[in-house]
């Protein structure tokens, strides 16, 4: 049975099933309050639903085999660990950054140069900029990296944002999705982020590593999360276009070669209903980046083409699975 976890609630929930369900696997849960649920799609697989912090120590340890978190608590909580393997660092949702925010009246503070300054002006009154944050270790090692070496980081489990205001700190560390929180308690971002974050998928090398049977469902994963993700930047489009033979309109076609497919395009007859003397039709079908869609639109109609039907691609599968090979080679690079 595969042990694969996701975010209990939140924006990591929500974009989670999301994933999923564009992957064809469907969260089949008995009620809002309980915290199993299995796959529709993926055979043999327990779905567990924690908090994001409790799926990267629970992956690292072994007791769960897959998750969904947060990359910005894989970097503060598990950075070094061998068993914590990264199998997929960005999902495509989730996306926040990580700021050290000061108060809005500090307008000569607005870069960290300026933040350094400050810190050993503070030092010198005989007490060190404190930072309140729930990431200690990133921040810890991003002021050191940064030059601000005087300064106490402060422990926080509730609001952050607040921090300042009540006294018990002087500036803050903290995600920041919107600016909103920052701004309803008087603070400015200084500097530019620390971290960007986005939701990751974790394995545990303990739980994959002697699981033949394991390793075979998360390949199953892999596999669909990077062709959904590969197809959702792809067209397919299907036009009709008059020609002498297959070869005289494949190379109409391929006279823009960045427009004429992914390997080249698929070029059938067409049992025309209508008879006409001297003519043949052809389907040329092409699969183009959504950003090449209308210039490849443009470039079939220049060659005659009488109608073009355009679909999305909804997986774009390669010879091999890019992720699952990366997993492999990181679970022979240790014993």
């Amino acid at each position: 049975m595969l042990r694969f976890a996701i975010p209990s609630k939140g924006t990591g929930y929500d974009g989670a099933v999301a994933l999923l369900e564009r992957c064809g696997l469907r969260l089949a849960r008995a009620n809002p309050r309980q915290y199993t649920a299995h796959l529709r799609g993926l055979p043999d697989t327990e779905l567990l639903l924690h908090r994001p912090g409790d799926i990267v120590e629970k992956v690292a340890t072994g007791e769960i085999d897959i998750g969904i978190t947060g990359l910005d608590l894989v970097h503060e909580q598990r950075e070094d660990d061998e068993n914590l393997l990264v199998l997929d660092d960005d999902l495509g949702f989730w996306r926040v950054a990580l700021y050290i925010a000061a108060p809005q009246t500090w307008i000569d503070v607005s870069t960290w140069n300026d933040l350094a300054d400050l810190s050993v002006e503070f030092q010198a009154r005989g007490q060190p900029l404190r930072i309140a944050t729930k990431f200690p270790n990133i921040v810890r090692r991003f002021c050191y990296s940064q030059g601000i070496n005087s300064f106490r980081l402060v422990p926080s489990e509730g609001a952050t944002e607040a921090a300042p205001a009540l006294g018990y700190a002087d500036v803050i560390a903290d995600i920041v999705e919107t600016g909103t929180a920052l701004r309803d308690n008087q603070l400015k971002t200084v500097g530019g982020p620390i971290l960007h974050s986005q939701a990751c998928l974790v394995g545990s090398r303990r739980a994959l590593k002697g699981s033949a049977d394991k390793l075979a469902l998360v390949r199953q994963v892999l596999e669909l999360v990077e062709a959904q993700r590969r197809g959702r930047k792809l067209h397919s489009l299907i036009a009709n276009i008059a020609g002498e033979s297959v070869e005289a309109v494949g190379r109409l076609v391929t006279a823009a070669p960045a427009l004429a497919g992914l390997k080249g395009p698929t070029i059938a007859p067409v049992w025309s209903k209508t008879t006409e003397a001297g003519t043949c039709w052809f389907a040329v079908n092409v699969v183009v980046p959504q950003n090449e869609l209308l210039a490849a639109v443009d470039h079939l109609r220049s060659i005659g083409a009488s109608t073009i039907t355009v679909n999305p691609v909804e997986y774009a599968f390669y010879a091999r699975s890019d992720t699952y090979q990366h997993l492999l080679e990181q679970l022979q690079d240790k014993p």
